[in-house]
């Protein structure tokens, strides 16, 4: 599968609080290379105990910034992919 021209969104996790803002510094960059184009939005949740239960339900300040970012991280990947479906449709990526 060809990656090029393709959207991708970081969300990343930790047991800290920095959320593993670093591992998603770096797949940005790493993604870039692959020639996907990286959304603005992204997602970074620390500590990941303090944000989501056993059940994967949202909990506590962490659980509700997750609540409250959700849906505009995946409106923005969505937006994204429809548009970079529209423009394959339009015209053959130029490499």
């Amino acid at each position: 599968m060809v990656l090029r021209w393709r959207p991708a969104a970081i969300a990343s996790y930790s047991l800290q609080q920095t959320g593993g803002a670093r591992a998603a510094y770096n797949w940005h960059a790493t993604l870039n290379e692959m020639g996907m184009v990286v959304v603005s939005s992204s997602i970074t949740i620390g500590p990941i105990t303090e944000a989501l239960n056993e059940d994967g339900e949202p909990i506590g300040a962490s659980g509700a910034y997750l609540e409250k970012k959700l849906p505009r991280f995946v409106d923005d990947l969505k937006w994204w992919m429809e548009a970079a479906s529209a423009q394959r449709l339009r015209a053959a990526p130029p490499y």
